[in-house]
């Protein structure tokens, strides 16, 4: 639920998926935001076409129990910043 509230704005909110995607829609934006991302400490996926139709990139993010709250605040930190740059 954390990270539905801070990322992704509630899509999808209630259900549990290992692999969360976060819709960008502009393959330049998924890769920008890939690479500011690692270099924020954070390793997300950044998919565009052909891996997903044209205009349909995202970014792949995966929790696990073993991530504590610390980690999903960190996480949830450098999400705000990286959106923050880059205007989204």
């Amino acid at each position: 639920r954390l990270w539905n509230k801070g990322v992704l704005d509630r899509e999808k909110e209630g259900r549990a998926y290992r692999y969360r995607p976060l819709r960008t829609e502009s393959e330049v934006i998924a890769a920008k935001m890939s690479e500011e991302l690692l270099a924020e400490g954070i390793y997300v996926i950044g998919f565009s076409y052909p891996v997903v139709p044209m205009g349909k990139a995202r970014i792949r993010t995966q929790m696990s129990a073993a991530h504590t709250r610390a980690d999903l605040d960190f996480a949830l930190a450098a999400f705000a910043r990286v959106k923050g740059r880059l205007g989204i």
